[in-house]
């Protein structure tokens, strides 16, 4: 895979609450890893979200890959969107984002605790490469593991962070034939049950978009 080059500055497009007044909650929405920042639009999150949270306003940030492969991913999500939101009013944030996505949202939270996000919905994210996953597996799950050489450092950072438990609310969702169901599995194991989701499908929008319309409602507003 050839990654788009980076920028300075994360590029981004916004999208306003439809409720008609200001908002206090911003939804950050991070690409899977073939995906780009108008993918959600076109795919209806953008609709669904302000037909079952029309007091959120929305921003759709083009965290490609290339952020991903430099490391850069974090810093710039904090300084080029977060810390923005923050000066801008925004009293809640969440992150979300299918497979890469949501292995983006859930790092920022384990790394940016200062930031108190408030939540992460995670669709069918991308959890690491198989050796990480059948390490946890062998171990009886991630409360009864612990790191050794399996997986890479940024997988074990991750793994290490999810088993401790993590500030932000944490929520989940992936299709029953989807490929990376193992993972997802097994962070469900450290989840409240009711933050668990589950729907027929596989690695495919149309699926995503089925686990977003059950998950937004339950949330609620954060007013």
């Amino acid at each position: 895979m050839n990654p788009r080059p980076t920028q300075n500055t994360l590029p981004k497009v916004f999208y306003p609450a439809s409720a008609g007044h200001a908002a206090d909650t911003l939804l950050i929405m991070l690409p899977g890893i073939h995906d780009g920042v108008q993918d959600f639009k076109l795919n209806g999150l953008v609709d669904l979200v302000r037909a079952q949270q029309p007091h959120w306003d929305m921003v759709a940030v083009d965290a490609h890959f290339g952020y991903y492969r430099e490391r850069s991913i974090i810093d710039r999500l904090r300084e080029d969107v977060v810390l923005p939101a923050r000066a801008n009013g925004y009293r809640h944030i969440w992150l979300s984002g299918p497979s890469l996505g949501g292995f983006g949202g859930l790092l920022y939270a384990c790394r940016q605790t200062e930031d108190h996000i408030d939540g992460i919905i995670a669709i069918a994210p991308y959890l690491g490469e198989r050796p990480i996953i059948k390490d946890i597996e062998r171990a009886g799950g991630p409360a009864d593991w612990q790191a050794s050489d399996a997986g890479e450092n940024i997988e074990r950072e991750l793994w290490t962070c999810l088993r401790d438990g993590i500030k932000a609310e944490v929520w989940l969702g992936w299709g029953t034939e989807d490929r990376m169901g193992r993972g997802n599995r097994l962070l469900a194991e450290s989840l409240p049950p009711e933050h668990i989701f589950m729907l027929p499908g596989s690695h495919r929008w149309d699926g995503w978009i089925e686990l977003w319309a059950d998950i937004l409602p339950v949330i609620g507003n954060s007013d």
